[in-house]
């Protein structure tokens, strides 16, 4: 019985989104008359989707594959950058930044496409639809939710996604340099010359990250510039369109008030 009640729970997660209240309700009064009390409460707890996740929710059901993407590529992304913190090949970093990116756009696309499909403005939804493939991409938990298409409200992928703080370097993933000069000789030299490679690698290392930091916050302040000059142009929007409605208004009150009297003009007859 209990795995008959989560189908239908994932069938109301699939449904049009005006229609997932009534049918929840009516699921749980059915259980209930049915003396299934604890599985009518389950039900009447789940909570309806925002837009941007009912569109993901039902994009996991036309894309099972599509959707199930973002945990793939989180995995590669997260051992690509553990790999270039250790001083490897940064190269299936970029990689692997480049296939997020893609992922991320394609889905979002595919979700935005939904919406319209549906008669929903998806720009509004933009950042949400992002955010949380982005979370899914940076978290297992996040691709689950995902996957399973039950998404109630957006997620929202952790700060400094994208860059390498807080990765723990891989063991045996020093530098070539580095590993050379410690398997040279225990000469002075060689102890001398390997703690001036290490000392020069640390101030490269350094700048490098404090530029990426930089770069990070830059790319902050720029996602945050964007964000209020959109939301600016939600209110221009909104305000434009109810100076139409109210320009509309007067303009049908105009056109009765013509007939009114154009009414009672022609009730005079003509003029004498």
């Amino acid at each position: 019985m209990a795995g008959d009640v989560e189908a239908r729970i994932d069938e109301l997660y699939g449904l049009p989104l005006d229609r997932f209240i009534p049918e929840r309700d009516a699921l749980a009064k059915e259980l209930r008359a049915a003396g299934d009390r604890e599985a009518a409460e389950l039900v009447k707890a789940q909570r309806k989707p925002v837009v941007a996740t009912w569109a993901l929710n039902r994009l996991a059901r036309e894309d099972p594959k599509g959707i199930a993407e973002p945990a793939a590529v989180g995995e590669r992304l997260r051992a690509a950058q553990q790999r270039a913190l250790s001083g490897g090949d940064t190269e299936p970093l970029r990689k692997a930044t480049e296939e997020r990116r893609a992922v991320v756009g394609g889905l979002a696309a595919a979700a935005r496409a939904i919406l319209e499909r549906e008669g929903t403005d998806p720009g509004p939804h933009a950042d949400d639809l992002t955010n949380t493939l982005d979370a899914a991409v940076v978290a297992e938990e996040g691709a689950q939710a995902l996957s399973a298409g039950r998404l109630t409200k957006p997620l929202k992928p952790p700060s400094g996604f994208g860059d390498v703080v807080g990765l723990v370097a891989l063991e045996g993933g020093k530098p070539a340099r580095a590993r050379a000069a410690q398997e040279e000789p225990p000469a002075s030299a060689g102890k001398a010359r390997a703690g001036a490679e290490r000392a020069r690698e640390r101030r490269e290392l350094e700048r490098a990250l404090a530029q990426a930091r930089t770069k990070q916050r830059r790319a902050q302040e720029a996602v945050d510039r964007a964000r209020r000059l959109l939301e600016d142009h939600e209110r221009r929007r909104a305000d434009a369109r109810e100076r139409v409605r109210a320009a509309e208004a007067d303009q049908r009150g105009a056109a009765v008030e013509i007939r009114r009297l154009e009414t009672r003009l022609g009730k005079l007859g003509p003029a004498e």
